[in-house]
């Protein structure tokens, strides 16, 4: 409802941001008076992570409010620009935001629009929290502002925010207090962290809807190699009900800063096993170093001996001669396959459903890359085969930690009775045409099903379901090799 221009001070001699009511809105006494009392919110917090307000009026029909200009960027825009954030970077972000909504919280002002682009980043490495403008008093009982009217003009039921972050109590109309900034401030955290926020739709009340009802995928299901320290706190902070979440944005401030983003928890996941990546230190105290040294290095040499004599043995005899490659006999056997293959990391993976609502079991997406075969991520149920016809596929999307030429992909545990392609590309695509043509397909998959990808480099793979002859397709898990 307003727009920000940057100005100077000639008093003062200091560029200042001033604020100032779009001219649709000027004429209306009610907004004018939200904006007035948004000044009157903003100016009573002086907090070094709150941007600051230095005064406010009305000339003739201009109405502004003149603000610390700050010189940074928001955090939708790093978002955008740089996509998932490391933990320990988003961790001490979302703790400053903390102190500052405790902060306001303390003074009555609930902000009840945490979100990226409220959030600016500064040069020094502070954050500020911005736009109280929808802020709601939360004073005590029979409380006023000094002309008997309260904070909450928005009237009785109507959602005030943005969708992506609004706690479910918003949604639905329900009194809202400095929990619902826990639950948005936990929103913005899980973004920050996994580079998509937990629930997306094609309107804000479908978005508002998952709020309600969804439980969201954790943030290792969408993210490898976030600690669960860490997804703990965000997942209590970003409980349905406002019983189960941290009581106030102070103890959610103290949960942030000690968690232990040190803990093993922190290595990247490895899809096909525990290992973690080439040139990933496992993070350990000094403590645990002195004392943990002597026996790894005695069970190390025992090893090693013991595979050593057993590999000299084996290398003497027939069989260890022919699989070596020096057969008496000459015949120096085949390849060696994609066993020997490194695993290759991934950074998440979503459901594709381009040509229906978007969500394929969503939810349940994450055990595609949970190592065990036994939890499934399953398609919709649809009233007959071949998706009922409403559709030509379905499938999802494994995004890479990076470009990396490709070897295999297997799918393990798997329904029968569907084709199945997979794509490769740079980035994830919109729709099944722009992903181009598939690098393999199978017809008929049974129990499993292995995919040569031909060294086909890529940051980005679509599996591509089609022609399922039943009414759901299951798949246990998705591994991937570089080539």
């Amino acid at each position: 409802m307003a727009e920000v221009w940057e100005a100077g001070d000639d008093v003062l001699g200091r560029s200042v941001a001033v604020k100032v009511l779009l001219p649709q809105f000027a004429s209306d006494p009610t907004f004018i008076e939200r904006f007035r009392r948004e000044a009157i919110a903003a100016a009573r917090l002086a907090h070094p992570n709150i941007v600051a307000t230095f005064d406010t009026g009305v000339d003739g029909t201009l109405a502004f409010i003149v603000m610390e200009l700050v010189d940074g960027r928001t955090l939708r825009d790093v978002l955008v620009e740089r996509g998932p954030l490391p933990p320990h970077e988003a961790t001490t972000m979302a703790a400053q935001v903390a102190g500052a909504l405790h902060y306001a919280h303390e003074a009555g002002i609930v902000h009840r629009d945490v979100k990226p682009a409220n959030i600016l980043l500064c040069p020094d490495g502070r954050v500020k929290v911005a736009d109280f403008g929808i802020a709601k008093a939360a004073l005590s009982a029979g409380g006023t502002l000094g002309d008997g009217a309260d904070f909450d003009l928005t009237g009785t039921g109507m959602v005030v925010g943005t969708a992506k972050y609004l706690s479910p109590e918003q949604f639905e109309g329900r009194p809202v207090d400095r929990r619902s900034d826990v639950y948005a401030l936990g929103v913005v955290l899980y973004e920050m962290l996994c580079g998509r926020p937990p629930f997306a739709g094609g309107s804000d009340m479908a978005i508002g809807i998952q709020h309600v009802d969804k439980k969201p995928l954790s943030p290792r299901q969408v993210r490898a190699g976030i600690p669960r320290p860490l997804e703990a706190v965000v997942l209590k902070a970003m409980a349905k009900s406002p019983d189960h979440r941290y009581p106030t944005a102070a103890a959610l401030q103290s949960a942030l800063l000690s968690v232990d983003l040190r803990s093993d928890d922190a290595v990247p996941m490895i899809v096909r096993d525990d290992t973690p990546p080439r040139g990933v230190p496992v993070p350990q105290t000094f403590a645990q170093s002195e004392r943990s040294w002597l026996v790894p290095t005695v069970l190390i040499v025992v090893v090693a001996v013991t595979l050593g004599i057993v590999g000299w043995i084996f290398a003497r005899s027939d069989a260890g001669q022919r699989l070596l490659g020096d057969d008496p006999a000459g015949d120096t056997g085949g390849g060696g396959g994609g066993g020997g293959r490194a695993a290759v990391a991934i950074a998440s993976v979503t459901s594709f459903d381009p040509d229906g609502d978007g969500d394929e079991h969503e939810d349940e997406v994450g055990n595609l890359v949970d190592g065990n075969p036994s939890t499934i991520w399953r398609t919709s149920n649809y009233d007959g085969p071949n998706f009922a016809g409403l559709k030509p596929g379905v499938g999802f999307i494994v995004v890479l930690e990076g470009p990396v030429a490709l070897g295999e992909l297997e799918l393990v545990g798997t329904s029968r009775g569907f084709d199945a392609e997979v794509v490769v590309a740079d980035v994830p695509r919109e729709n099944r045409a722009a992903w181009g043509e598939a690098v393999a397909s199978k017809d008929g998959v049974g129990a499993s099903a292995t995919f040569d990808l031909d060294g086909q480099n890529g940051g980005a793979v679509l599996v591509w379901i089609t022609n399922p002859t039943g009414t759901v397709v299951s798949i246990g898990d998705v591994r991937l090799t570089a080539a």
